[in-house]
């Protein structure tokens, strides 16, 4: 995020503080707080992205670095899902057996 007064890039995404900041986040217009000079800022949260070309080094490894935590993310839950779903057919296939087995 590029900072309004001093053009730098170091602003980032800052709690909300009063009324008015939430009244505006309701808006979708959130929050910023540069790293550099101090300044609070609102900016609305679906503006038109630059480009790939325009982002520094920083945003594209920061894109990146999100881009692999959901990536691991997403990578997990389906093993997690996929090992439960293996657990309940080997528990049901355990209990059809075990029914058919004493049953005669």
């Amino acid at each position: 995020m590029i900072c309004p007064k001093c053009k730098s890039d170091h602003a980032h995404r800052s709690h909300r503080k009063g009324v008015r900041e939430r009244l505006a986040s309701l808006l979708a217009y959130h929050p910023y707080r540069c790293r550099q000079c101090g300044k609070r800022f609102l900016q609305f949260r679906y503006g038109v992205p630059r480009s790939a070309a325009e982002a520094t080094s920083v945003e594209r490894e920061i894109r990146a670095t999100r881009t692999a935590i959901r990536w691991k993310a997403k990578k997990r839950e389906v093993w997690l899902y996929g090992l439960g779903l293996f657990l309940l057919l080997l528990f049901l296939r355990w209990v059809v057996t075990l029914g058919s087995g004493s049953g005669g």
